[in-house]
């Protein structure tokens, strides 16, 4: 009987990767590569907790929020970024520039918007800034191989992340630092990263 439910498990497993791997071609984006997307979803663990709020629970529930939009940008959309903005506070899209969730709704719907250019799009991002063999967030993202989660608490309501590469460490470069604050009970995105 143990041999019939390890046989039954196993095709259980099989099936749940195929459909993954379908689910996988049928949503990567144009400029991701069959290597990339086989990285896919990116391994991430949690890492340091830094700050006199530290709190390990409180860490695992942005983790599991990060880990939510990692797996998007993976599959090459963000679908899942205005589940993260408080509609009260907007987003920073950057280090500098500030955006209502309107006008991040209308910036992800523009093809060669902020988002879809600097996130997926290395062919306008390099145009963009003039210089040639700039990386997608999703690039920067993929190329780590894995990353580790810190977390600096300021408060026991907002939490910066800093990410550590597995490998390629230098490609951080290309990401700032998100912040998540808790609104009504749940952590949501402050600066985008």
């Amino acid at each position: 009987m143990k041999v019939f439910y390890f046989f039954v498990l196993m095709i259980g497993f099989s099936f749940a990767h195929c459909t993954l791997a379908k689910e996988v071609k049928k949503n990567k984006a144009p400029n991701v590569s069959s290597k990339e997307v086989s990285q896919c979803p990116i391994p991430m663990q949690i890492g340091k907790l830094y700050g006199r709020y530290a709190n390990k629970e409180e860490a695992k529930r942005i983790y599991i929020e990060i880990e939510t939009l990692f797996q998007s940008i993976c599959l090459g959309n963000l679908d899942s970024l205005p589940n993260l903005i408080y509609p009260e506070m907007g987003l920073f899209v950057d280090a500098k520039a500030h955006w209502s969730k309107e006008e991040v709704l209308t910036d992800l719907k523009n093809k060669d918007g902020y988002f879809n250019v600097y996130f997926f799009d290395s062919v306008k991002l390099d145009e963009k800034k003039g210089t040639k063999g700039n990386l997608t967030i999703q690039q920067a993202l993929v190329s780590s191989n894995g990353i580790f989660v810190d977390f600096h608490f300021d408060s026991s309501s907002e939490s910066e992340l800093q990410f550590r590469f597995y490998e390629n460490p230098k490609n951080v470069r290309y990401l700032i630092n998100p912040i998540f604050g808790k609104f009504e009970g749940r952590w949501l995105l402050l600066r985008m990263f």
